[in-house]
């Protein structure tokens, strides 16, 4: 048995190497995809302040008035649409980084705990019933189970090859186009989870959430948020969180709470995370003074 194990030996170590080599391969034939993306500038941050140099990393400024870090060469909006597409994304871009494909996300959100993480956020912090819209729902795995418990559920991803995806893949109303440039009905709970952060436009993001929002309506927000004394910002997930292709705005708390005085949200809790660079900012809205 030893001798039969000997002689195989050499044969499996060789299929190891040359799958490794192959997906090495993949790996770097996606990422040459992402290599000449076209950048405008950005010379202020969303809420105006001017920005002072990161030394940490030269392509970020970080806000004089909000603490932001600030992508100061952000991808253009028609390379932010060609660059969210099925294909592009949630095959090439998640190829490139390593990242399980959209296939295969229900069962990496599933094993890794995110799934049932989001779902207790939801029971702790939001209604018990009524209309959810999760914007970048990706392969909707949260949206089913809010489904079963009873939620009318409504997603959005900006691609509509995406969205059609996501709607054979789920059966529920998915919708294509980018938040906050889409028509949506109003609802009582909101979520995005890793969205905003690519959003070019943070506060009319957050505006549009507030038009949404029901009065009492929770939104529930993860996002990168620098919310540590770490040095670099994030620590060891400091090189996922500076991703300058995908990361237009990374926040802080400071930040999060002027997005909400500036739209009529309030923030209701600024503690709970996923884990590192995965930090979760919930909102409520107040009900309108009616004279």
């Amino acid at each position: 048995m030893s001798r039969i194990q000997h002689i195989f030996h050499p044969i499996h170590t060789a299929l190891h190497v040359y799958q490794r080599m192959r997906i090495a391969g993949q790996r770097y034939r996606a990422k040459q995809g992402f290599v000449n993306i076209l950048r405008g500038r950005q010379d202020n941050c969303w809420c105006g302040g001017s920005l002072i140099s990161f030394p940490w990393n030269s392509g970020y400024g970080i806000c004089s008035e909000c603490g932001c870090y600030v992508n100061l060469l952000p991808p253009i909006q028609d390379e932010l649409r060609r660059f969210y597409s099925f294909e592009s994304y949630w095959h090439n871009r998640m190829l490139s980084l390593g990242y399980p494909t959209i296939e295969e996300r229900e069962d990496n959100d599933r094993r890794d705990g995110r799934l049932d993480y989001w779902l207790q956020l939801v029971k702790c912090y939001g209604p018990s019933s009524g209309r959810v819209i999760e914007v970048g729902c990706a392969h909707g795995v949260l949206l089913s189970e809010l489904s079963g418990l009873g939620y009318d559920c409504i997603g959005n991803e900006p691609d509509e090859q995406t969205a059609q995806w996501t709607r054979a893949n789920i059966g529920l109303d998915v919708r294509s186009g980018f938040f906050p440039f889409i028509e949506l009905p109003r609802c009582d709970l909101f979520l995005a989870f890793d969205v905003i952060e690519h959003s070019p436009v943070p506060e009319e993001f957050m505006r549009k959430v507030y038009e949404l929002l029901n009065d009492n309506g929770i939104a529930i927000i993860q996002t990168p948020i620098d919310r540590y004394d770490f040095m670099p910002p994030f620590n060891g997930k400091f090189k996922e969180a500076f991703n300058d292709i995908e990361h237009l705005f990374l926040f802080t708390d400071k930040a999060m709470e002027k997005l909400a005085s500036l739209t009529g949200l309030t923030v209701i809790c600024a503690s709970e995370r996923l884990w590192l660079h995965h930090e979760i900012c919930i909102f409520y809205k107040p009900p309108e003074q009616r004279y």
